[in-house]
């Protein structure tokens, strides 16, 4: 190695700070490492968003773009349908009104499914299209989630 460049690394070894080439297995750590924690930062800070904005009893604009409200719909379903374990629910929204295509494994997942989406800042009115077609043998996307795991 040059002098020229001993010099820096050894002020910055100095310092605490590691320096290492790219592609080597301590450079793909370090960049890992340095991922996770900014995934998690991004994620600490939505997590306090969120808290504030619920401490402050704010609610959300009733009157969005239908895209927003899809989307908005979709983030309440998403929890619900990985407690219930179902296929993902196709959702649509046309003037406010949500539309819902999908297979479930009773009814009572269709009363749970249609008044989530009722509880959602901005729905007027749920067009259910969602019907019972999920017996106990079906794949579930937990099995997939599973699979995945052991692998």
């Amino acid at each position: 190695m040059k002098a020229k460049t001993w010099i820096p690394m050894v002020a910055l070894a100095g310092l605490g700070v590691v320096v290492t080439r790219s592609g080597t297995p301590t450079r793909r750590m370090i960049d890992r490492t340095a991922h996770t924690t900014r995934k998690r930062m991004r994620d600490i800070q939505g997590r306090t968003q969120g808290m504030l904005y619920r401490a402050g009893d704010k609610h959300p604009d009733p009157d969005v773009p239908d895209l927003v409200l899809a989307d908005r719909i979709r983030s309440q379903l998403g929890v619900l349908e990985r407690q219930l374990d179902l296929p993902r629910i196709h959702v649509s929204v046309f003037d406010h009104v949500a539309h819902l295509h999908g297979v479930v494994s009773t009814h009572a997942d269709i009363i749970t499914l249609e008044n989530a989406v009722l509880a959602v800042s901005g729905v007027r009115e749920v067009e259910s299209a969602l019907h019972v077609g999920l017996s106990v043998s079906d794949t579930r996307p937990s099995t997939g989630r599973l699979m995945h795991d052991l692998q």
